[in-house]
């Protein structure tokens, strides 16, 4: 039956493309605006807040008087520290693990104190998670400016009207099942209702893509309400981050990742990183990875094991073992039940999005690749990533060259879910074979972008703007000049900054050659805006000298590290690099 489906998926696939593949001419293509569908936004994990409540159902307060928040995490370092340090202390005096990993366990859950949960899933603290049961155009202001900042979709409202605008707000760190539910009766019983229309058009980001996995296979009968589902860097099949952390298969137990990578990636490069990376060297290795086990166990006991949400983030490979480590025992049985179901849901994901298919929907993808992932598992140096999430499962199956290497000059794309002689679904680079992705004909991929940088990619929200609102775009090839399968990545964050910098200064006090040149800069910028092909060595280019004319006009601090700067971390990374190969063969 699953061999059918997958043959039959890719029919329907290769029709659509047959079809439509070259309907519109690159020169000549006119979009089709769609102004009556609303739109409804699925975000990623902490782009809503989840408030806690004091008994008397208020938002509880902290010491500084703002809100306290299960998600943004709410965190008592203090509470850590003073809980570790005699731990620490005795350890680095012994050289042995005494009560230090207990001590960075319990700290961790400690810590974590304001998400805990009991072993149904339910907190332990009354929490509010925003959610409103209408348009973008009936929030307070600063509701929807907060949204807008965190994920820009003014274009999206300028297109159908903030009137049919929508934003699902969900707790990041809930129960998915629940979580699904409530967008059902969130379409079913406010969007369709209020708008009046009869479909709508759905876009699911990183977190937000596990639960539309869970919400299409949960209400199959609404698969005939959508008319596109447009992911973007959706979490699939998960993260291997999760997965390697909820099955302790973790880089700590290389060195070099240990001593060199780890802090680097955490504190940044430089001297007080490798001075802290030389002071861990006091403890033995293999206590200092004792105490980071426990942490991790500890962070998990705390914020997963209880959390459905954060388990729909496991990848399908590792479910078994993590299933088996935390989950096995009576007391998480409803956890396990829900969890299974989620993990069912994902194995279905094909059929169901050949059913959405089927109803006349659309389904679209928005991946990042060629990155490594954070440093903390095992195979971050060869899995292809966004940086977060393993682009295998942001892409649904597309395959990867391991990082810094290609497919071969002699690979041939596998075909799986297309092979149209006419397409070509191999990139420029050699690192993807996107055909044996579950939707090869309408999956775009930007090369160098990182998962956390996305909303500063113009590129990649007009792309995705585009998808939803523009009934012309069918596929990758129906408007290519504009929107390649396969891109780069770039980042309007710095320029955006430094043009707000520029628009408040006193332009009396500068030269009339100063301002020229800035606005040359400027212009050079918006210029390279106005191309969606994106060249990444021209803009940052670009971007580099609207900088430079900025601090040559005295606009803005030169950070530039100095001489002394460069050489002290220079030292500082040479010496610690030395300390760790003494220490290591030391310990051998």
């Amino acid at each position: 039956m699953k061999k059918f489906i997958s043959i039959l998926l890719c029919l329907v696939m290769l029709f659509s493309c047959a079809v439509t593949g070259f309907a519109a001419d690159e020169n000549t293509y006119t979009p089709d605006y769609d102004e009556d569908t609303p739109i409804v936004v699925l975000h990623g994990i902490g782009q809503n807040n989840t408030y806690i409540l004091d008994e008397n159902g208020d938002r509880r307060l902290d010491e500084t008087g703002d809100y306290m928040t299960g998600w943004p995490l709410e965190i008592d370092v203090g509470a850590l520290l003073a809980n570790v340090l005699p731990n620490l202390i005795f350890s680095i005096i012994t050289r042995q693990d005494n009560g230090l990993s207990d001590a960075m366990r319990e700290g961790a859950y400690d810590f974590l104190y304001a998400i805990h949960k009991d072993n149904e899933g339910n907190y332990e603290n009354d929490v509010e998670v925003p959610c409103y049961n209408a348009p973008m155009s009936t929030m307070p202001k600063e509701v929807r400016e907060h949204i807008y900042d965190m994920i820009p979709l003014r274009r999206c409202g300028q297109i159908v009207g903030e009137d049919n605008l929508y934003y699902f707000g969900y707790d990041s760190l809930g129960d998915i099942q629940a979580t699904t539910d409530r967008l059902h009766e969130y379409i079913t019983e406010y969007v369709l209702p209020q708008t009046g229309a009869k479909q709508v058009n759905i876009c699911p980001i990183s977190l937000g893509g596990t639960v539309a996995v869970n919400y299409i296979d949960k209400y199959p009968q609404d698969h005939k309400l959508i008319k596109k589902m447009v992911y973007v860097v959706p979490a699939i099949d998960g993260s291997d981050i999760v997965g390697d952390v909820l099955t302790g298969n973790l880089s700590i137990y290389d060195d070099d990742t240990l001593y060199n990578k780890l802090l680097v990636t955490l504190m940044g490069d430089s001297f007080t990183t490798y001075l802290l990376n030389m002071v861990l060297r006091i403890l033995p290795s293999t206590v200092l990875r004792q105490a980071l086990e426990g942490l991790c166990e500890g962070a998990v006991e705390a914020a997963v094991r209880n959390t459905t949400q954060l388990w729909a983030l496991c990848p399908t490979k590792y479910y078994p073992e993590a299933r088996e480590k935390w989950l096995s025992d009576e007391e998480h049985t409803v956890i396990r039940e829900k969890v299974d179901a989620f993990m069912a849901a994902r194995d279905d994901f094909e059929e169901n999005t050949e059913s959405i298919i089927e109803e006349g929907g659309r389904v679209y993808d928005i991946v990042c690749y060629d990155l490594e992932l954070f440093p903390l598992t095992a195979d971050y140096r060869t899995t292809n990533s966004d940086g977060i999430i393993q682009s295998a499962s942001t892409s649904m199956g597309a395959t990867f060259a391991p990082l810094g290497t290609t497919l071969g000059e002699n690979y041939v794309a596998k075909g799986t879910y297309c092979s149209n002689p006419a397409h070509n679904h191999l990139s420029p680079d050699g690192v993807v074979d996107a055909t044996t992705g579950l939707l090869p004909c309408t999956t775009w991929y930007f090369k160098g972008q990182s998962h956390e940088d996305l909303a500063n990619n113009d590129v990649v929200l007009t792309l995705a703007t585009e998808l939803m609102t523009d009934d012309n775009m069918f596929d990758v090839y129906s408007n290519i000049a504009a929107y390649p399968q396969f891109n780069n990545a770039r980042s309007i964050k710095l320029f955006n900054r430094n043009l707000d910098l520029w628009n408040k200064a006193d332009k009396t006090v500068l030269s009339a050659e100063k301002i020229a040149e800035i606005e040359k800069a400027i212009a050079d910028i918006n210029a390279l805006k106005g191309e969606t092909v994106i060249d990444r060595e021209k803009w940052l280019a670009a971007e580099a000298a609207f900088e430079s004319a900025l601090i040559s006009a005295g606009l803005k601090e030169d950070t530039t590290p100095g001489f002394f700067d460069v050489f002290l971390n220079d030292a500082f990374k040479g010496m610690n690099k030395a300390v760790n190969s003494i220490f290591s063969k030391l310990e051998k």
